[in-house]
């Protein structure tokens, strides 16, 4: 991994981890890292979601507004599900600032993979199965081979804002 990428990668947890914050939820970042980047967690009851974050820089497409992003996840961490089970937030970089975040939850990823074929699967440079995503980012939806993602751009539905003022 380039520098750059650390720079970048690192940066878009954090983005992730302030997007979760300004919507009221703690977060923490595991000292050990097992598949998990970010705990997330309600503290009125202790709820924990547990998410890992893939960032991207995106490249610009021919028409205003549309841009290309590529995402690769561990097979195997796909594959297998956890208790609490992860959600996957793609942040996506483009022309210097976060564009999109495709929030979606392992399980429902997974599906998609085994119904639709979405991605391909390909070796890292480590050698682990890896299943890469090219998405296509357009101002009404976001399509990764024929599937729209739409339903998953931006979409923090699991953890609503809480309003901490009374508390």
């Amino acid at each position: 991994m380039s520098k750059q990428s650390a720079y970048t990668g690192r940066g878009g947890q954090f983005a992730v981890m302030a997007e979760f914050v300004v919507r009221g939820y703690n977060v923490a970042i595991p000292e050990i890292d097992v598949g998990d980047d970010v705990f997330v967690v309600r503290d009125s009851d202790g709820d924990l979601s547990r998410v890992q974050v893939k960032t991207a820089t995106s490249k610009p497409r021919k028409a205003a507004g549309h841009f290309g992003a590529v995402i690769s996840v561990p097979l195997k961490q796909l594959k297998d599900p956890r208790q609490p089970d992860i959600t996957y937030v793609f942040v996506v970089r483009f022309q210097h600032r976060w564009a999109d975040f495709i929030v979606v939850p392992r399980q429902e990823l997974y599906e998609l993979r085994r119904a639709t074929g979405v991605g391909s699967v390909q070796k890292s440079r480590h050698g682990e199965d890896v299943l890469t995503l090219y998405f296509s980012f357009s101002p009404a939806d976001v399509m990764c081979k024929n599937q729209s993602f739409q339903k998953y751009r931006n979409c923090w539905d699991a953890w609503p804002e809480i309003d901490h003022r009374n508390a």
